[in-house]
């Protein structure tokens, strides 16, 4: 019998853990990132953010980038499960003819959300900043080097 309740805990208690890693992805602990946004870079070029969700776990994406007078480029984000049910960041984007890379979950806290490849070469940080604002920092390793790139994306009005 006392083996039969330990079971029984055991299974409620790693259900409940189970649960508890989901709720933050369910919950409304993503909502800072709905809303439309835009960085505008060094040399003028404006990237323009829409984050819609989260709706069952789900958050998406739409990133409008104009480099330079009639380039611009359009990137299709999923922060959600993938096919596997594997909770990570999906990007495709025009300027890789839409072909699309998972990066998994690597921690979600309150206005913070990170991805990190396996191979530790790419990460991806979305947080919360002040008048609705969100900071975005990728990071790439390639031959030994570290590329860090920046951004603040602020309340289009």
């Amino acid at each position: 019998m006392k083996n039969l309740i330990a079971a029984a805990l055991l299974a409620l208690s790693l259900s409940a853990a189970g649960a508890l890693a989901q709720a933050p992805l369910d919950g409304g602990s993503l909502t800072w990132m709905a809303g439309n946004r835009v960085h505008t870079n060094a040399n003028g070029g404006k990237i323009y953010l829409a984050f819609i969700g989260p709706v069952n776990g789900v958050v998406t994406g739409t990133v409008l980038t104009t480099t330079t007078p009639g380039q611009t480029y359009i990137e299709y984000d999923k922060l959600g499960p993938n096919a596997e049910g594997k909770y990570g960041l999906t990007v495709a984007s025009t300027s890789t003819n839409m072909a699309s890379t998972f990066t998994p979950l690597k921690s979600i806290e309150k206005g913070r959300i990170v991805f990190e490849s396996a191979d530790r070469a790419s990460r991806t940080t979305y947080f919360a900043r002040s008048g609705n604002s969100v900071g975005a920092v990728i990071e790439r390793k390639a031959n030994g080097t570290t590329t860090i790139t920046e951004y603040d994306f602020r309340p289009v009005n």
